[in-house]
């Protein structure tokens, strides 16, 4: 499917929500932000982020509720009406449509992607994690699919594959699962 197809259909069922952007639900959604923030939260105030695959901007939005502070954030889309809701929920925040596969990215300390890697191919997961580390100085957090089941919708992606990655590159890798069913994150430390 495709990824303005997968996006647009959930949009227009469930509107500016987690379930408009494919997540199960609210819960599941705030549970990947979590991980993701005890990675770097004691980074967060002095670090410049991009978050790749922004969605509505909730990420963003989450660290706002739970008081913490970016020094400076970038949240970037393929689609063009998830950034046009971004900027008229964050007027003050940057945010830009760019594809993240073809397109020049803003250099920052630490690249995120929540949910963004689930429907790649496997092609476009290896692209995708290549370029986001070319754009980072410190490194990259993102969540996926973990498993080799072989799905006609869904990216799955086996633990192994992630760890052989970053060490091919002589980078640190850490993994936590455990947290969703079938689901981990992933820290690749430059």
């Amino acid at each position: 499917m495709q990824n303005q197809d997968f996006y647009s259909s959930a949009y227009k069922k469930y509107g500016i929500s987690a379930r408009g952007l494919n997540w199960s639900g609210k819960d599941s959604q705030y549970i990947r932000f979590e991980v993701i923030t005890d990675i770097l939260k004691d980074e967060l105030s002095t670090c410049s982020i991009v978050d790749a695959g922004c969605g509505f901007g909730d990420l963003y939005l989450f660290w706002q509720k739970t008081g913490l502070h970016v020094k400076s954030y970038v949240g970037i889309d393929s689609m063009q009406n998830s950034i046009k809701i971004c900027q008229e929920r964050l007027p003050k925040t940057s945010f830009t449509c760019k594809d993240i596969l073809k397109d020049e990215l803003p250099c920052a300390d630490w690249y995120v992607a929540s949910g963004t890697l689930n429907i790649l191919n496997d092609f476009q997961t290896w692209l995708f994690l290549e370029k986001i580390l070319a754009y980072s100085r410190k490194g990259i957090v993102f969540n996926i699919l973990e498993g080799s089941k072989k799905s006609k919708n869904f990216n799955y992606q086996k633990k192994e594959d992630i760890i052989t990655f970053a060490k091919s590159k002589d980078l640190t890798c850490k993994l936590k699962n455990g947290y969703l069913k079938n689901d981990m994150t992933v820290e690749i430390r430059k």
